[in-house]
């Protein structure tokens, strides 16, 4: 019987994790981005909850290594500058910086919810996890990794 939870639970976890449809959020607010800095030179407090994207990820997440071109892609669009945050969650701040050394870096303010709350008041289930913030509500979610046709519908439909 534990072995048969066991499987479900691993199951249901993968399962949750790995689902790249983007789901509504029930109009979560954003009031204040409890975060550090990964590296230096970031001020978090640029951080505009008018209009945000925040990626949740890992460096133990194999899916975010995928999705993370992507990522440096949607920030190194003009209207996007400025607008697009990774957020290091439940993971160590040298892996965080061990991986964007390996992957890359780019036009992106690489924060840390060292606590989690940021994630927890969220309601992120796992890593990779986006958030469309537009006037502080989250307005849209997209549980797994990005496609290129996300990216696309961020670009096109948000400001």
């Amino acid at each position: 019987m534990r072995s048969k939870f066991s499987i479900l639970f691993i199951v249901l976890f993968f399962s949750l994790c790995s689902n790249s449809s983007d789901v509504n959020s029930d109009k979560i607010i954003i009031s204040n981005l409890d975060l550090e800095p990964l590296l230096e030179n970031v001020d978090v407090n640029e951080l505009d909850t008018n209009f945000l994207i925040i990626n949740y990820w890992a460096s133990w997440c194999l899916e975010c290594i995928e999705e993370h071109e992507l990522l440096i892609s949607l920030a190194e669009t003009k209207k996007l500058e400025g607008k697009v945050a990774m957020v290091s969650f439940q993971d160590s701040r040298d892996s965080a910086i061990e991986f964007l050394n390996n992957y890359g870096y780019g036009q992106i303010i690489y924060a840390v919810d060292t606590q989690s709350k940021l994630a927890i008041d969220s309601g992120v289930f796992g890593v990779p996890e986006t958030h469309i913030i537009v006037n502080g509500e989250i307005v849209k979610k997209f549980i797994g990794p990005l496609s290129l046709s996300n990216v696309e519908e961020i670009i096109n439909n948000f400001p």
